[in-house]
């Protein structure tokens, strides 16, 4: 299972290597793998992908064939939702895959946000049927690239009761977040690096993660571009 974050990483091949957001690039890439966490125990294949919104930004924002009608219309759905895809399957002696149902994960799965509130996945009976309908495009599509991880993916939306507009996780926000699956925690700490704009060293001029405040390889403080 090493190559297995790598094989996760061609779900990013549904856009490119790399996309224009706001005046500078926005690797796929590094923006999936920043989002995704992996199980660390050898017994367990947990697969937690968070996708924000400005994930399908960036796809869309290259994606010159799809028609600006359509594009707004799937923002619109995931504007007001948080997305989780989430595999959850036991690790054989022999390498086989005993993967949980879609019933079990669905409560076992929970976000705990950076205030401590805790959120749960919102039944499908209570999802419009558009919301529904763009969802189920997403599975057969990762089940193609993906086999039998891709088949067993499911995808769980969350949301704000009192305010449903707002945000559970803002990625461009410095605080942090969990995510519960199966007694296991998947913790992330904002704002994501891929969606800022990398700093300059002031020795070389490389470009650093905009997240770190010096250079690591000559200790100088960094220069927000």
């Amino acid at each position: 299972m090493k190559n297995f974050k790598n094989i996760l990483c061609a779900i990013a091949l549904i856009a490119t290597l790399g996309v224009t957001a706001q005046d500078f690039k926005v690797s796929i890439n590094k923006l999936t793998v920043e989002t995704q966490q992996l199980s660390e125990s050898p017994d367990n294949l947990k697969l937690v992908w968070w996708i924000p919104i400005e994930f399908w930004q960036a796809v869309f924002a290259e994606n010159k064939t799809m028609p600006q009608r359509q594009i707004d219309e799937v923002l619109q759905v995931f504007e007001q939702y948080t997305l989780l895809a989430v595999v959850d399957g036991i690790i054989g002696e022999f390498g086989d895959i005993t993967y949980k149902p879609k019933d079990t994960v669905f409560n076992s799965l929970e976000i705990v946000d950076a205030h401590k509130k805790t959120y749960t996945p919102l039944r499908e009976d209570t999802i419009d049927e558009k919301t529904l309908e763009v969802i189920s495009y997403m599975k057969p599509v990762l089940g193609n690239m993906l086999g039998d991880v891709g088949k067993n993916m499911y995808f769980f939306l969350f949301q704000k009761k009192e305010n449903p507009m707002e945000r559970i996780i803002n990625p461009m926000k410095k605080e942090e977040f969990t995510i519960n699956l199966g007694g296991e925690a998947f913790r992330w700490k904002l704002p994501l690096p891929s969606l800022l704009k990398p700093k300059k060293c002031p020795v070389d001029g490389q470009l650093m993660n905009a997240t770190w405040k010096y250079c690591p390889f000559h200790g100088k403080e960094l220069i927000a571009q």
